[in-house]
């Protein structure tokens, strides 16, 4: 009879750990309402209001890749690089383009488009995004396919990408009717009524390093400065600091003093020089990565940051994606899931360590009182 009562216990204890393990693992549909929501807890100030911001830069979570979609002040729309070539990190960047940045009803219009360079983690979703998207004007790096390099009579092989997502991006670049196309440089920028865009790079025409081919420029809005660098390596920011040199005598400090950094090359030190940070003191600073791949960001980029005092940092791999606003008084505000650093509560830990306290319980409580009651 004491077997017999011991099994049923026994079998008892399993349905209920069974019954306790699938809840459990059923939260896997909400996990990330669960991390935010926890994350949040620990780390309220990271949430902030960018509802009534005039300018909203989405730093759009697409893997180690770029794609950063800006609501400009005047109403109009930029995006800036198009994600990976994976189905993955196009389909995340258009599912937020179409629930998070276009409004319910909204003409789903970009008015600019940039694409820094011509590597796969930027370009890679630029024929989906003109396939979904009526583009305006685009503006594109001075690199050419191997058909356009013929036509136009371009020998330098630096200025030729060969990639088959570049030529795709450049036959959906042609197909798009009454789209404004220019090669950007250092003399692109745009002025408006409230705000400007002010390229400073690139300075030349043709660099052996694809990544140095990214415009670096300044978006200036109520007088808070948002610099995006796309992968600009060590070489463009020396050149850009000598310019200023040249012309001033000394490094013109105020003149690239700004406020957000979008850092360059996925948080890499192949960028991000400490000169160049010293010379930019930004407060705010954006890398969009998926923390694993190349070991993109680098540590001593990170520590550098730190160092300069840029106490925000914000990374697409543990914030998801980021919103950041400027108000038009200057305040800046940013949306975050979870917290930038420290420790990150996270859905498999959470469950690991949730179950294991749950399994011991059922399958512990109890038995020691009975053993007694036995002896």
């Amino acid at each position: 009879m004491a077997k017999e009562k011991n099994y049923k216990g026994l079998l008892i204890r399993i349905i209920v750990a069974i019954v306790f393990v699938g809840l459990l693992l059923s939260t896997y549909f909400v996990r990330y309402d669960i991390e935010n929501i926890l994350n949040s807890m620990f780390y309220p100030e990271v949430s902030n209001d960018v509802t009534n911001s005039e300018l909203k830069m989405h730093f759009i979570n697409v893997g180690n890749a770029d794609a950063i979609a800006i609501e400009l002040p005047n109403g109009e729309h930029m995006l800036i690089d198009s994600g990976d070539r994976t189905n993955a990190s196009r389909d995340a960047l258009i599912t937020y383009l179409n629930n998070n940045f276009f409004e319910n009803g909204e003409e789903r219009v970009f008015d600019y488009f940039i694409l820094t360079h011509s590597d796969a983690d930027h370009v890679g979703g630029a024929a989906r995004v003109f396939e979904t998207y009526e583009i305006e004007k685009c503006f594109r790096p001075n690199q050419y396919t191997k058909d356009e390099a013929t036509e136009l009579n371009i020998t330098n092989e630096d200025n030729i990408a060969t990639t088959k997502v570049f030529e795709s991006f450049v036959e959906a670049l042609n197909k798009e009717v009454g789209c404004e196309v220019e090669f950007f440089d250092a003399d692109s920028d745009m002025t408006f009524s409230n705000f400007s865009i002010n390229f400073i790079a690139p300075l030349e025409k043709t660099y052996s390093v694809e990544n140095n081919y990214s415009p670096i420029f300044i978006l200036e809005y109520a007088g808070v400065k948002s610099m995006f660098t796309g992968d600009a390596e060590h070489d463009v920011e020396e050149e850009i600091l000598a310019l200023y040199d040249d012309l001033t005598g000394e490094y013109a400090y105020s003149t690239l003093d700004i406020d957000i950094l979008k850092v360059g090359h996925h948080g890499s030190d192949t960028s991000s020089t400490e000169e160049f940070i010293r010379a930019t003191t930004p407060k705010y600073a954006v890398i969009c990565t998926d923390g694993e791949e190349y070991d993109h960001p680098s540590e001593t980029v990170l520590n550098r940051l730190q160092n300069f005092g840029v106490n925000n940092i914000y990374r697409t791999d543990i914030n998801g994606n980021i919103l950041i606003g400027v108000n038009a008084d200057g305040t800046i505000a940013a949306s975050l899931g979870v917290y930038t650093r420290g420790f990150k509560i996270e859905w498999y830990s959470l469950v690991i360590l949730v179950g294991s306290v749950g399994l011991i319980i059922i399958f512990t409580v109890g038995t020691k009182r009975k053993k007694k009651k036995a002896k």
